[in-house]
C-alpha cells in the first residue's frame, strides 16, 4: 500500500514537473537593422449593408514602404511612406489629379521606435500636417478648375482628415491602423497556451475626438521554433457603454426642449431606445521571431450602428503582405 502511494505521488511530481517544462514564454522586441527596407501591399475590401441590403462593395488596393534610417543606445527611427489617402480618393472624381499632384502622391513618416518595449512615437508630425493641409488645397484648387461638380462633395469629404491633422494625438492614433501590427508584437510576455488582456484608452470608433476603454486580448498560436515563425492573434474590445448613453441622454434633451406632445414623446422614446453601436476588430499576424518582422497580416473589423432609421453593417477585410 505503501509502495503504490509512494508510485502515485512520483507519477503526480513527474507531470507537474513536465507541464512546467513545457510552458514556455515568448518576449519580442524589434532587432532591426540600419538599412532594413520592406514593402507593404495592402487590399482592403469593404462591404455596407443598410436594412439588410448591400449598398457598398469596394476594394482598394495601397502600398506603403518602411525603412530604418538610424538607431542609438534606446530607439530605432524608422520611416513609412504611405499613400496620401486624400488624392487617391481624389482621383476617382478626376483621373488626372495623380499626375497634376504627383509631388503629394506620399505622405511620409517618421517615427522613434524603442528598442525593448516597441513603443513608437510621431517625431515629424508638424510637416505631416503640413503636408497633408496644403494637398488639401491644391486638391481643391484642381477639383474647382477640372471637376466644379464634384469639388464641394470633395471639400465636404476631406472635413474629417483636416480635422485628424490637427494634432500630433490626432494623427498618430488614425495612423495607429496603419503601424500598429508592426509594433504589437513588441513589449509583451506571450505564455504558450494562455492568452493576454491589457485594458488602456483609445479613439473612439463613432468619434475619434473621443477616448473609450479598450481591452485587446491576445495568444500565439501555429509556433514552429524551426523556422522561428508564429501567428500573434488579437482581438480589440470596445467599451462603447457610456457613449450610447451620451447618445441618448443628448436625444432626450433634444425631445424635451421639443416640447412634443405625447405621442410624439413615445415614439421619440423608442428611437432613443433603438440606438445601438457594435466594433469588433479581429487580427492574425503572421511573425518572424528571428528578423522580428511581420510577414502577413489579416484583419477583420465589424461596425454595427443602428438608429431609427435602421441598422447599418460595415466590415472591412484588410490584407497586408510585408516583403
Amino acid at each position: 500500500m505503501i509502495t503504490k502511494n509512494i508510485f502515485s505521488v512520483a507519477v503526480l511530481l513527474f507531470t507537474c514537473n513536465n507541464a512546467f517544462a513545457q510552458t514556455k514564454e515568448y518576449n519580442f522586441k524589434p532587432e532591426w537593422k540600419v538599412g532594413d527596407k520592406k514593402s507593404v501591399r495592402i487590399v482592403q475590401h469593404e462591404t455596407e449593408y443598410k436594412k439588410g441590403k448591400l449598398v457598398g462593395d469596394d476594394t482598394t488596393y495601397l502600398s506603403a514602404e518602411m525603412a530604418v534610417l538610424s538607431e542609438d543606445d534606446k530607439n530605432y527611427t524608422l520611416k513609412v511612406l504611405y499613400e496620401n489617402v486624400a488624392l487617391t480618393a481624389a482621383i476617382n472624381f478626376y483621373d488626372k489629379m495623380g499626375e497634376e499632384l504627383s509631388d503629394y502622391k506620399n505622405l511620409e513618416l517618421k517615427y522613434t521606435v524603442d528598442k525593448q518595449g516597441g513603443k513608437a512615437e510621431l517625431i515629424n508630425w508638424k510637416e505631416a500636417q503640413q503636408f497633408m493641409n496644403t494637398s488639401f488645397d491644391r486638391i481643391n484648387e484642381v477639383m474647382e478648375k477640372k471637376a466644379p461638380d464634384a469639388a464641394s462633395y470633395t471639400k465636404l469629404m476631406f472635413a474629417p482628415l483636416r480635422e485628424i491633422f490637427n494634432s500630433k494625438q490626432n494623427i498618430e492614433s488614425y495612423m495607429s491602423d496603419q503601424v500598429g501590427y508592426l509594433l504589437f508584437p513588441y513589449g509583451k510576455k506571450f505564455v504558450v497556451g494562455d492568452t493576454l488582456t491589457v485594458t488602456s484608452k483609445g479613439a473612439n470608433p463613432f468619434n475619434p475626438m473621443d477616448s473609450i476603454s479598450q481591452t485587446t486580448v491576445s495568444y500565439l498560436d501555429n509556433i514552429d521554433d524551426t523556422k522561428k515563425v508564429c501567428d500573434i492573434n488579437y482581438r480589440e474590445i470596445f467599451d462603447l457603454s457610456k457613449f450610447k448613453e451620451m447618445m441618448k441622454t443628448m436625444m432626450e434633451k433634444m425631445m424635451k426642449s421639443a416640447d412634443a406632445g405625447d405621442k410624439s414623446k413615445t415614439k421619440t422614446a423608442k428611437e432613443i431606445d433603438s440606438i445601438d453601436f457594435d466594433v469588433t476588430n479581429k487580427t492574425v499576424i503572421t511573425f518572424d521571431y528571428n528578423s522580428t518582422w511581420p510577414l502577413k497580416v489579416v484583419k477583420i473589423g465589424k461596425v454595427v450602428a443602428g438608429d431609427p432609421s435602421g441598422k447599418t453593417e460595415k466590415t472591412v477585410f484588410v490584407t497586408a503582405t510585408i516583403k
